[in-house]
């Protein structure tokens, strides 16, 4: 005897649940969760929504990543770096400073490497192998790139070198000494080492013997160089207490950057991978630690039984230090304040950090673990009063696939919702981004997956205020190209890469003699065929015309049929403009590319575009402004559809779902699967559809049936056409034996 179970599925805020989960209906987030969810956006009150399509902004030189640049709200500007060049682009796609390349030390394997921090109108470029640029706003259209330089006291000089206002540390070993042929101020003075200790690269380079400073002009051998004496040494020496730059040639960059408490603070030099630099406060470029006053510069170490390299800092609550084997934080002090007297470094949680910088989103720091197979959020807790890692993903531990970009969107002109999004760079999801909604209040998580066209990647992700721009790797035209893309605010945008078909007027028609009446016209000027139900105007009269028949004259000229008689008597020559027709020119981005086509609330189809640029419709003529894109695929999967019932579970029972009732909003299109069942289509026509005009989106519930049994039924729902879709929720009915679980 079978008996009928019925299941509500209210909402799918737990996203993605990992495969290892399948049987875990003891976890609350099975029942608000999915099998699969993939290319749908986790909305704020439970539902989901086709992902947001991307419309194209420009074509890109090469592999590429975004720097994101904020200036104030209404000027912000997208910085494009790739290998040892840099373009800069509006929020429209318009180039505002192109194929940069003075100062830019960057490679192709560095570009995912790079730190960076936005003070005002410059931004820091950190790697441990380069030298420290700035990203420099000369005005609202241009963009330079500067060499980073500390600070001089221009008071304190000798033949015109000036005093450097830079950090000093002690590489070499501690019983190496140096001697100098004279310690007075001048040149050519010629500091001797007890042991090797010196290279050619130093020259230029500054040292600070006995606590005062010279630079090398000279390079003899690893014992010897020759240094301008910028301040009397006091005596020839030999002297143990000397000092290198602490950011060279020699000893590395440093990789780590951000603004805190009005310093800029730079961390993870490469010869020093635990050390601190602070600048003085309010003055980003001096960082002499002169006499320790409070508002000085900053010099510390992380100290512990092993070295741990600093990749990355934040600035929250308190300085956050992001290692390769923990995380820490340096505490304000009771006044609020971190000077060179009370600065300490506390450990926290022993994760550590992948190269990958973390952000700040839903009033935490989320991290991507140095194994890149976790995401964990670095928080305050009052109760522990310390910082813990949680780990955010454990839920969806299959999507996380060693992340090498993360950007946080944090709602836009149209929806609430915040999203962290993870740009996977491994083997299972290379390319697809990992998206985690939250609202820490209430206590929704949830994870999805997006992905593009079959074969194309994404390749770069920033956000810049409520917009979303990513990079993409396509294969266009038999060739790999890089593509400069925004994300749409909602689902009103359903196809990547999208621009808008331009109507082909077939050449430059003219009207072919004056005195002509009637309903025939003679034109010329046409170099492809009109098509009949195409149609036009004509320069000096309003009123449209259709085609209704041709006939083809020849060299050009065609006698054209119309549905309505002349209005007016129009002038020879007068220019002809196709409004409607079945030619549309479109991107050449496109080239012999099949693309999909929007018109309005309608998808008309997929189409190849031609080598020369164009595409042929089918059905019926259309007016400019097509969209045309790449289509790509959204599914939402629910878990087994299970139930606790006194008698017992019906987990591994076979089991059909006979019915199920989906709650639909403002949705074009839907295709719907149960079990073993075949697919069924939500059809969107209205009773009073006619043919042309465009469909009303439905907001209602929908009643699909379905035959089938299975140990492990679910419900799937995706699309056949790229239109609109939020999903609210849904009702399931389960049919079951009931003599199988007696």
């Amino acid at each position: 005897m079978g008996r009928t179970l019925k299941t509500v599925i209210t909402n799918f805020s737990s996203g993605e649940l990992n495969p290892l989960l399948a049987t875990r209906t003891d976890v609350p987030s099975y029942f608000q969760g999915a099998k699969q969810c993939r290319n749908f956006a986790l909305l704020a009150e439970g539902g989901l929504m086709r992902r947001p399509g991307t419309s194209y902004l420009a074509t890109l030189p090469a592999e590429s990543r975004i720097i994101p640049f904020v200036f104030s709200d209404d000027e912000i500007a997208i910085i494009v770096l790739s290998n040892q060049r840099m373009d800069v682009y509006n929020i429209n796609g318009t180039a505002l400073t192109s194929n940069y390349t003075t100062n830019a030390n960057w490679t192709t394997a560095q570009l995912f490497e790079l730190n960076f921090a936005q003070f005002g109108d410059t931004i820091f470029i950190t790697h441990r192998d380069n030298a420290i640029r700035e990203i420099f706003r000369e005005s609202a259209t241009s963009f330079i790139i500067r060499v980073f330089t500390f600070d001089e006291d221009t008071s304190v000089t000798v033949s015109s070198v000036n005093k450097s206002l830079q950090p000093f540390y002690r590489y070499a070993d501690r019983l190496i000494s140096v001697t100098l042929s004279s310690h007075a101020t001048g040149t050519g003075r010629t500091v001797t080492a007890s042991s090797s200790t010196f290279t050619s690269n130093q020259v230029g380079d500054y040292i600070l013997i006995n606590g005062k400073q010279g630079k090398i002009t000279g390079f003899t051998s690893g014992t010897e160089v020759t240094i301008t004496i910028i301040e009397d040494m006091g005596s020839a020496g030999p002297h143990l207490e000397w000092k290198e730059q602490t950011v060279s040639t020699k000893r590395g960059f440093p990789q780590a950057v951000t603004f805190h408490h009005n310093r800029l603070w730079l961390a993870g030099l490469k010869s020093r991978p635990a050390g601190i630099l602070a600048s003085h406060i309010g003055d980003y470029f001096n960082f002499s630690l002169g006499t320790g006053l409070d508002s000085e510069a900053l010099d510390s170490d992380i100290t512990g039984d092993s070295v741990n390299e600093i990749r990355h800092m934040l600035s929250g609550k308190d300085l956050q230090v992001f290692t390769d084997g923990g995380e820490y934080y340096i505490p304000d002090s009771t006044d609020n304040t971190i000077t060179p007297s009370n600065i300490s470094i506390l450990r926290q949680t022993p994760y550590g950090i992948s190269r990958t910088a973390p952000h700040m989103f839903d009033q935490a720091t989320g991290f991507v673990q140095k194994n890149g197979k976790a995401v964990r959020e670095f928080v305050y807790s009052d109760l522990e009063d310390g910082y813990k890692s949680t780990a955010v993903s454990i839920l969806a531990q299959h999507l996380i696939d060693s992340p090498k970009e993360i950007a946080i969107m944090k709602g836009n002109l149209t929806r609430p919702e915040q999203y962290a999004f993870f740009l996977n760079n491994g083997s299972t999801h290379n390319g697809k981004l990992a998206l985690f909604h939250s609202v820490r209040d209430e206590k929704i998580a949830g994870w999805g997956l997006w992905s593009t066209r079959d074969n194309d990647f994404f390749q770069s992700i920033a956000s810049l205020n409520e917009n979303l721009v990513v990079i993409c790797k396509r294969s266009l035209n038999s060739s790999t190209v890089y593509t400069l893309e925004k994300f749409a605010d909602d689902d009103t945008e359903t196809l990547d890469c999208q621009t808008t078909s331009t109507l082909n007027q077939r050449g430059t028609p003219l009207v072919d003699g004056g005195s002509q009446s009637g309903n025939v016209l003679v034109v010329d000027g046409l170099t492809s065929d009109p098509v009949v139900n195409e149609s036009f105007t004509i320069a000096g009269n309003a009123t449209e015309y259709t085609i209704q028949s041709l006939v083809n004259n020849g060299s050009g000229e065609y006698s054209l049929t119309l549905n309505k008689n002349l209005a007016a008597t129009p002038a020879d020559n007068a220019v002809i403009t196709f409004t409607a027709g079945f030619l549309h020119d479109v991107n050449g981005i496109y080239t012999n590319e099949s693309v999909n086509i929007i018109d309005g609330n309608s998808s008309i189809g997929s189409f190849t575009v031609s080598s020369s640029d164009q595409i042929t419709l089918t059905n019926a003529p259309k007016a400019t402004g097509l969209k045309v894109g790449f289509n790509y695929i959204p599914i939402i999967e629910t878990m087994p559809i299970d139930k606790e019932l006194p008698e017992g579970p019906l987990t591994g029972l076979p089991r059909r779902i006979s019915r199920a009732i989906v709650d639909l909003n403002t949705t074009l299109d839907m295709t719907i699967k149960a079990a073993d069942s075949t697919s069924k289509a939500l059809v969107i026509q209205q009773v009073n559809f006619q043919g042309g005009s465009d469909l009303t989106p439905v907001t209602d519930k929908k009643e699909f049936f379905f035959l089938g049994y299975s140990k492990s039924p679910t419900v799937t729902l995706s699309q056949d056409d790229p239109l609109p879709i939020k999903i609210l929720g849904m009702s399931v009915e389960v049919v079951f034996a009931w003599v199988l679980i007696q």
